[in-house]
């Protein structure tokens, strides 16, 4: 003999009607498949920087470091100890077998005509994160080396060019 909801007392209709909205789902939620989030674009290496990138890695791991391409402010910092004791870091690292761009990147102190740059430098012995700024003039007002990625002190652009200052 069927059940109605009127023969049940109020109270068990409820809770009769309670459990079957748990268990019922809508027809329409069964038929979707769950939304792929968009793919984030893949940041794009400009040839010219990337060549950059390379050879200043290699002169800093050999200790030759040609200062005409660093702002002159740099300059002043980059003095023998200096680079010997970068270079002496860097070449523990074996032979540069590849790289990869990382993206472009922002810091407050970062001026809106500079454009910085992340590249993760792959070596034989190990990898080392080459993090670049380079001045208007394309000058390299900054460089340095570090042996995990950062984000803490960056603000990451939506673009590949830096966000105007207001």
């Amino acid at each position: 003999m069927p059940i109605s909801l009127r023969s049940l007392p109020i109270r068990a209709a409820g809770l009769l009607l309670a459990l079957l909205a748990c268990v019922t789902v809508p027809a329409q939620a069964r038929s979707r498949a769950t939304p792929t989030p968009a793919p984030t674009p893949t940041p794009v290496a400009d040839p010219a920087i990337s060549k950059l990138a390379r050879q200043q890695f290699v002169a800093w791991q050999a200790g030759t470091v040609n200062k005409s391409l660093y702002a002159a402010g740099v300059v002043v910092k980059m003095d023998a100890a200096k680079v010997q004791n970068v270079s002496r870091a860097l070449a523990q690292l074996g032979p540069l077998t590849d790289m990869v761009y990382i993206g472009p990147f922002l810091a407050r102190d970062v001026p809106p005509s500079a454009h910085g740059y992340i590249y993760q430098m792959r070596c034989a012995e190990g990898s080392v994160y080459q993090w670049m700024i380079l001045d208007g003039d394309g000058k390299i007002a900054t460089i340095f080396f570090k042996d995990k990625l950062d984000t803490e002190t960056i603000e990451v652009p939506a673009t590949a060019a830096p966000s105007p200052t207001p």
